[in-house]
């Protein structure tokens, strides 16, 4: 029989490919997610804790700061960079670390299309303290209604989403609208996932349209549904890793019949299983996340489709290990379970809206016709 010391603790980030800044920012954020998010596994915060540990963030780990192109101010950090610093902060509740960085996709695509100068009245920094949010937004078939998750309402109400042409919207909601259609899906932690008509979008505020292909001629809406996509796989790849090193602790330390539970062959087996899971998803990510040109859009849907099935998949895997017959409430990583589905129902839903994009629009319109 194997030791769990037999394997290495995770998948290795690639350093050759980040800058002196952006590792510094990645020890930075696994430093910070092991000091403030991961004792949160085991008990929630109060609301006040809470909004001290969002500022400590934002200044200890100048978010803003990160995506913000070098030429003004920035490190211009990239989508493996970025990967790795959400992987990082994976490690608590994975509801606290949406709000921590739900809006670093939005702003990527920004960066990418040139068009940060609509979000910028505000500084970078308050679009990571709490103050500010971009909500995140997935079209559903033919654009009718939309899936979006963002703030419960605390924050500007800023979406980017897709309209019927397909062009990418920048938008604000006045702050005292409230949509008669929209309906409730789950409330994780401060956000809360829900489904709108797509026709309540004439009470919002152009700030933003973007129509222009990025420089791998890929158009906005494609680019905007990739960066989303590629963000929710990396935090629930994080979350696969996190759960991982706790399952090998788990399973060296607890005994059955007077031996480690990771000595026991169907223990080894299971254990194995979760880990070849977790290093391919982690690997996948990372091979399209690096690849340059971009990534086609055929291979970005495979990846979304293989993380949202190995996530659940390792989450079952570790609630039978470490649990026994059922989910256990005690189980510190189990808070994560209450989310991590919903993040893999949504790129299930990414996953259909790029395929329906690559439709041809001329067949759409004739069968519109």
């Amino acid at each position: 029989m194997f030791s769990p010391d037999s394997f290495p603790p995770g998948p290795a980030p690639a350093p050759w490919t980040l800058t002196d800044d952006q590792r510094n920012l990645y020890i930075a954020s696994q430093r910070f997610a092991r000091d403030r998010l991961e004792p949160l596994l085991a008990s929630s915060p109060s609301v006040a804790a809470w909004q001290e540990t969002v500022r400590l963030a934002a200044a200890t780990l100048d978010l803003g700061a990160m995506v913000l192109p070098e030429e003004s101010g920035g490190l211009g950090i990239d989508r493996h960079g970025l990967a790795l610093v959400v992987e990082a902060l994976a490690a608590g509740p994975l509801e606290r670390a949406l709000e921590l960085t739900l809006t670093a996709p939005a702003l990527m695509v920004l960066r990418t299309h040139n068009a940060l100068g609509s979000v910028l009245a505000r500084p970078v920094q308050a679009y990571f303290d709490g103050t500010a949010a971009i909500a995140l937004s997935v079209p559903g078939i033919d654009n009718a209604t939309i899936w979006q998750l963002g703030p419960l309402g605390r924050t500007a109400p800023l979406t980017m989403r897709l309209d019927d042409k397909r062009r990418l919207l920048l938008t604000e909601r006045p702050r005292d609208h409230r949509s008669s259609r929209s309906t409730g899906i789950a409330t994780l932690g401060a956000l809360v996932l829900e489904q709108l008509h797509s026709d309540e979008a004439a009470a919002e505020t152009l700030l933003a349209v973007i129509t222009r292909a990025d420089s791998d001629g890929a158009p906005p809406a494609q680019t905007y549904l990739t960066e989303i996509g590629l963000y929710l796989a990396v935090l629930l790849t994080g979350a696969m890793q996190h759960s991982i090193r706790f399952a090998f602790d788990y399973a060296a330390t607890r005994q059955a019949f007077r031996k480690p539970l990771s000595n026991h062959q169907l223990v080894a087996a299971r254990l194995s299983d979760m880990l070849i899971a977790t290093h391919g998803s982690h690997l996948f990510l990372q091979a399209v996340s690096t690849a340059r040109p971009s990534a086609p859009v055929s291979l970005v849907r495979q990846l979304l489709r293989h993380v949202a099935a190995e996530s659940v998949s390792v989450s079952r895997e570790f609630v039978q290990l470490c649990g026994g017959h059922g989910y256990v409430e005690g189980l510190p990583p189990a808070a994560r379970f209450q989310t991590g589905h919903w993040l893999a129902f949504l790129l299930q839903r990414i996953d259909t809206a790029l395929g329906w994009l690559a439709e041809p629009r001329v067949a759409n319109e004739e069968v519109d016709g």
